[in-house]
Formats: C-alpha cells, sequence, structure tokens
C-alpha cells in the first residue's frame, strides 16, 4: 500500500513537472535571440494562505495560469529575457521529508534517464526543514535546468517549489532561486 502511495505521488509529480516543462519549453522558443537575460533581484513576498507558506519570488514576476493543476506557477517577465518559471505543488505525504525527496528523485531517474540529478541539505533564513535538488535534461530539444526545493508543510504536507530555467542560464538564476527559497518560511496556524 504505501510503495502504491509513493509511486502514484512519484507519477502526480512527474506529470506536473513535465506540463510545466512543455509549457516552459514553449516560452524558450519564443524567447530566443537574446544572448543572456537581464539582471533578476528579488522582489515581493508570494504567500499562500490555504497551505500557510510564504517566500520572496524574482523581481517582477507574476502569477500566472499553471498547468491543469492544482499548482502555483510564477513567471519570468518576457522582458526579462529567459523563459523560466517557479511552480508550486503541495501533496500530503505521511513518511518523512527525506524519503519523500529520495522516492521524487526515484521517479525523475526513472524518467529521465540521461538527467543529472544533485541532492543536499538546503537551509532557510527560518530554518524550515529542506532539500535542494537539481537536475538537468533535455527535453524538445532545449537544455533545461531544474532546481527543485523541498520543504515539510503542515501536519503530513510536503511542498516543492520547482524552478526551471534554460541550462544555458543556471549558474546565473540559481544565486536567484536560492536566494527566493531561503526566505521560505511557514504561516503560523
Amino acid at each position: 500500500m504505501k510503495m502504491t502511495f509513493r509511486v502514484l505521488i512519484g507519477v502526480a509529480i512527474l506529470v506536473v513537472i513535465v506540463l510545466g516543462i512543455e509549457k516552459f519549453t514553449k516560452g524558450v522558443r519564443q524567447v530566443s535571440g537574446k544572448s543572456t537575460p537581464t539582471p533578476q533581484k528579488i522582489g515581493d513576498t508570494f504567500t499562500s494562505a490555504e497551505h500557510g507558506y510564504s517566500h520572496r519570488i524574482p523581481l517582477g514576476w507574476e502569477k500566472k495560469p499553471a498547468p491543469p493543476s492544482k499548482a502555483v506557477m510564477i513567471a519570468a517577465p518576457k522582458s526579462s529575457g529567459v523563459s523560466s518559471d517557479m511552480v508550486t505543488t503541495v501533496e500530503p505525504y505521511e513518511g518523512t521529508l527525506r524519503a519523500y525527496v529520495d522516492a521524487n528523485l526515484q521517479s525523475v531517474r526513472k524518467s529521465a534517464v540521461k538527467a543529472k540529478v544533485v541532492r543536499k541539505e538546503f537551509t532557510t533564513d527560518s530554518k524550515t526543514p529542506a532539500y535542494k535538488a537539481k537536475s538537468q535534461n533535455k527535453v524538445n530539444e532545449v537544455d533545461v535546468a531544474q532546481t527543485m526545493y523541498f520543504f515539510q508543510g503542515a501536519e503530513d504536507t510536503k511542498i516543492i517549489v520547482t524552478c526551471t530555467a534554460p541550462a544555458e542560464f543556471q549558474a546565473q538564476l540559481e544565486p536567484l532561486f536560492d536566494g527566493c527559497m531561503k526566505t521560505f518560511a511557514l504561516s503560523p496556524r
């Protein structure tokens, strides 16, 4: 039963990630021509009252309709010169955060065999338990880099923020994503 539940969670996350990448890669083809994106800075705070968390987002980024799911998508404006987004999903999971991360990364490794996946612990300013995982894969002829941040949510929920960008801009955008996710905090309930 637990294994089936883990597989279902892994498949659900994979679907959200694939839909996010698909939407993202369409944007990458539209933004071609610029060799480097404009510098990005940390902006306002995004708050999810429904799921009890908040974090800062890049300056000028805005909430967009997410792929068909309950995910929240915050995307870079076209004027930034890079098609990038942050997709947040919240899922129930009774196990530990580490077990949840491992199950998800196992699903990613199985579906994207050639992807490089690296996981490590991540520290937020509020000391919220977290992990960070990075992967890079080729999707629709586009080299895509994803940085996933995993957080323990309220009760038995887990929160994943998946930041997707063209691989060529990962070195420039990863410090921005880290800076935004360092501000992640759970709301008191």
